[in-house]
């Protein structure tokens, strides 16, 4: 039996115009941008992942998180 790669396509936005866009949209919709691996809500955030597939889910990360992803 062979199994296909099942391989999801990622969008990463480093733009600080973009981030901070994403941050206000986030605000306006009474959320708030925070990291979403280490849930530092004092931490800037370096970078957002944008998942297409699911409905656009979008995931910040602060420096060091984004850092540590492999």
């Amino acid at each position: 039996m062979e199994t296909a790669p099942n391989f999801v396509r990622v969008e990463l936005i480093d733009d600080p115009a973009a981030i901070a866009e994403f941050g206000f949209e986030a605000r306006r919709d009474g959320d708030d941008l925070i990291c979403r691996r280490c849930g530092d809500a004092k931490l800037s955030i370096a970078a957002i992942l944008v998942v297409p597939a699911g409905g656009h889910a979008r995931l910040a990360l602060c420096a060091n998180c984004l850092l540590e992803m492999p």
